[in-house]
Parts: structure tokens; sequence; C-alpha cells
């Protein structure tokens, strides 16, 4: 799928040690390279901010996300504890997502989580008509808790 990065996400990343900022934007780039054609939503949200990827406009389809922290950023599955994970890398205790940490841009080459991402897609609400790729930018309202200047 090609998306070009949306200067909102950089804008939004600022807050973010300039490491965090460029792992952001590498695994953002390289789980595009990834995905088949889908929807990209970059939100700012309270304690956030990350980009999620689904068939369709709604947050509930979102079957993928990247949402980042001070020092490292999560690959999200929206059903995975649906996911065949035999080596149980997936963490979370929640009914239905499942996430594991990545801290290297290189981390999305590992064909074990090509596995998952592949699963992702299958299990998500697929579309009635072909996709064209699109981003679509959402901001929350109220305060957002971001990383304090070093």
């Amino acid at each position: 799928m090609i998306l070009t990065e949306p200067n909102e996400y950089v804008d939004f990343l600022a807050p973010y040690p300039e490491g965090t900022q460029e792992l952001a934007r590498g695994l953002r780039n390289r789980l595009v390279d990834l995905l088949p054609p889908c929807i990209e939503t970059v939100w700012d949200a309270t304690n956030a901010v990350g980009v999620a990827y689904g068939f369709s406009e709604l947050n509930r389809d979102h079957f993928i996300h990247l949402p980042v922290y001070t020092k490292y950023v999560n690959i999200g599955f929206s059903d995975g504890a649906s996911l065949s994970d035999p080596e149980q890398r997936l963490k979370g205790s929640g009914a239905r997502i499942r996430h594991i940490k990545l801290t290297r841009v290189d981390d999305l080459d590992d064909p074990y989580l090509h596995g998952l991402i592949a699963q992702a897609c299958q299990l998500a609400k697929q579309p009635s008509s072909p996709i064209t790729p699109q981003t679509i930018i959402r901001v929350m309202d109220g305060p957002k808790r971001r990383p304090k200047p070093v």
C-alpha cells in the first residue's frame, strides 16, 4: 500500500524524544508497506499519538494500530486474543486487544510478526468493494499526556 506520511503525524510526534519519533515514523512506513490497501487513521489522543488501520473509516473496524509511548511503540492487534500465537509473544489481558512492544524498526522484519499481521488482516471486517488508501486525521479534545522535555 502507498500512503504519504501525513505532516500532522510528524507534528503530533514533536513532543517525543527524537529517537522515538524516528522509531514511530519508521515503523509506520514499514507497516504501510506490509498492509493491503486500507484506511489509515492518525490520532492525537489523550494518552498517546498513533496510527490505526482498517478497511473502513470507523474506529471499531481498525484491526491493527501503532501507539507511541516515550521510549517505544506497540504494535496492537484489535482482535489479538483471537490470533494464533504459539510463541505467546502477544501481551495483554483484556477480552480482545493484544500487543507487542517494538523498540527497533527492524522488529517488523520478523516473519512471526508478519504472520500475526496477516491473521489480523484476515480476521478484520472485510470491505465490500476495493479500498482506495487514504489517511484520516483525528484529534481528541482535552489535555494531552506527552513526554516532558529533557
